[in-house]
């Protein structure tokens, strides 16, 4: 009994895992890393560590050289930094334009899938212009650094004005062939701005960027149907005015219903998508009986959701691309035609039929008749 209560305390002593303990104080947790490339294509690295001595005036400490792999900048780091570098808290890794304008930049992540002390829930963040601007920001009104860049991402998913993207989620789309990779966006004037979603091809390559508006009609056809959903539209049917919208009315959607039938004819896929939305409506600068005509309004935001929904699957289809994920349909329901096609499938969409059909329903037109 003695024995096997000794094995039985050496085995918690080494569960807790107080052989490797390492003190916060002796840590530089990169809580924002940044990826660029210089104008002769050398890449630079920049990361932004908390600096949790009390004798330090400045609370972030930030590092930015070139370095040939992202492990190798760690080297550059401990150079510096006062303490042990680690990127097992990473809050945001942001790319460069740049960057991602080539292909094959997966790669650079690889340390975060390959060591299990890296996290694999940062976010994938694209700057529009260098990522180091961003890691060395030093807003005075906003909390730390890397703690406003993940609620301003968070808070701004949550509206659906982008997405979040974390580096498993990039991982899964770039080896996935029925759908292309989209990650946040960002850009750094006088202060940081979300400027929406910016997609890639199946190789990784920046293609093109979304605004907000289109990214929630993107996250509708992706079926993620969670949080808010805000759209301003202007009536067919009413006039203008000289000074004011007085067209215009907003609208919440909720209770979003998509469902998607795939087909194969004529030598193309077909994709027929339809939506069906619950309004509340938020705004209306028009007078209107909602009550009796809200046909006419449901008609309006029908015509308008359908032909966004046009522009949005032209645009992508232009650009080769599939970030809603049909090529996931496709293969689900037309394998058989999907087999041949699958490591050209940007190409083989660009040239599907896709049509969206929208039953929109005003549920409530708010407090005022």
């Amino acid at each position: 009994m003695k024995k096997i209560f000794i094995v039985f305390m050496v085995v918690i002593w080494l569960a807790t895992g107080c052989g490797d303990k390492v003190n916060v104080e002796n840590l530089s947790l990169s809580l924002l890393v940044g990826i660029d490339l210089d104008e002769e294509n050398n890449l630079i690295f920049s990361a932004s560590s908390p600096v949790f001595s009390e004798e330090a005036k400045m609370k972030e400490e930030d590092f930015t050289k070139p370095a040939t792999t992202l492990r190798k900048s760690r080297d550059e780091d401990d150079k510096t930094f006062m303490a042990l570098t680690t990127g097992g808290k990473t809050q945001a890794i942001l790319i460069g334009k740049k960057v991602m304008q080539h292909e094959g930049w997966f790669k650079l992540l690889d340390p975060y899938m390959r060591d299990p002390k890296n996290t694999l829930n940062a976010r994938i963040v694209m700057v529009d212009g260098p990522a180091y601007e961003v890691v060395q920001y030093k807003p005075t009104d906003k909390p730390r650094l890397p703690l406003y860049v993940l609620q301003l991402i968070d808070t701004a998913a949550r509206r659906n004005l982008t997405l979040k993207t974390s580096v498993q989620d990039l991982w899964r789309a770039a080896y996935e062939k029925g759908i292309t990779a989209s990650v946040s966006e960002v850009r750094k004037d006088d202060r940081l701005l979300v400027t929406g979603v910016a997609l890639m091809d199946e190789e990784g390559k920046y293609k093109l960027s979304i605004g907000a508006n289109e990214n929630r009609l993107l996250r509708i056809l992706q079926n993620e149907t969670q949080g808010n959903f805000q759209f301003t539209f202007k009536s067919f049917d009413q006039p203008k005015g000289e000074i004011f919208p007085e067209n215009a009315y907003s609208f919440s959607a909720e209770k979003i219903s998509v469902k998607t039938k795939t087909h194969y004819a004529e030598d193309k896929f077909k994709f027929d998508v339809n939506v069906k939305i619950r309004i509340i409506l938020t705004e209306r600068l028009f007078p209107l009986d909602v009550r009796k005509e809200k046909g006419k309004l449901e008609k309006d935001i029908e015509e308008h959701l359908e032909n966004q929904f046009g522009q949005l699957i032209a645009k992508i289809q232009e650009a080769q691309i599939d970030p809603v994920g049909f090529g996931l349909y496709a293969r689900a329901f037309e394998y058989d035609h999907w087999k041949p096609v699958q490591d050209r499938w940007g190409q083989t969409f660009s040239k599907a039929e896709v049509k969206v059909k929208v039953k929109a329903t005003i549920a409530a037109m708010g407090t005022t008749k």
